[in-house]
């Protein structure tokens, strides 16, 4: 074009060649936005999976812990909640220690010895609370398991074993193998199913064997 020339005429076909460029910037630039969001979700920490405590605190706005018995090996607890001051056991829990805690978790174990409850523990020390689910299953509410959550005798129960393992700082320490019944208005096998996925004992077939044994035995 001579310099001398008029400028070309902005005529219908240019200033819609030009929305066009513009929306394909628009596009271009969302994608790229969109792009940069995921990698940042991505690089977030995982959630944390709720702690039994609080599930229980959300469910029925209260939440306890009372140690049944304790011989050094195994501990079984009431976890309930409360209602017009009457506590109900949402869970009996079985706990299995192993013969030597490790050095790393003595603070928290004699924590927990001492009536503390087991996740809220390490939890606020710090450590990442892991489980490895070996089974779901149901059992008859026995007459001491019916008193204590208030419902009938042979009621059925969930029940749910798994092997807890605590994680801080790179190094991860199996700490106990637990039974947990609950009761039905709190978790169900299905329940268990849709928050914690698959269970299976896979070689630990005689660890669960030794659990339901004496979780059998601390629900008479």
């Amino acid at each position: 074009m001579h310099p001398l020339s008029p400028p070309a005429a902005n005529t219908p076909e240019s200033g819609l060649a030009g929305r066009r460029r513009a929306s394909r910037r628009l596009c271009l630039a969302l994608a790229a936005a969109g792009l940069l969001a995921t990698f940042t979700l991505g690089a977030q920490a995982p959630v944390r999976e709720l702690l039994n405590s609080e599930r229980i605190q959300q469910a029925f706005g209260s939440y306890g812990i009372e140690v049944l018995s304790n011989d050094g090996r195994t501990r079984v607890s009431n976890l309930y909640s409360t209602q017009d001051g009457e506590r109900t056991c949402r869970t009996y829990a079985v706990v299995r220690f192993p013969a030597e805690i490790d050095p790393a978790v003595a603070a928290e174990h004699a924590g927990i010895v001492n009536g503390g409850s087991m996740g809220a523990v390490f939890a606020a020390n710090g450590w990442r609370v892991l489980k490895t689910h070996l089974a779901f299953r149901e059992v008859d509410a026995t007459p001491r398991l019916a008193r204590l959550m208030h419902v009938s005798p042979g009621t059925r129960l969930a029940e749910h074993a798994y092997v807890l393992d605590v994680e801080k700082d790179g190094r991860r320490i199996e700490y106990a193998a637990l039974v947990e019944i609950h009761h039905p208005a709190y978790l169900q096998r299905s329940d268990l199913e849709r928050i914690y996925g698959p269970a299976d004992a896979g070689p630990r077939s005689a660890l669960l064997a030794d659990l339901l044994a004496a979780a059998a035995r601390a629900a008479n």
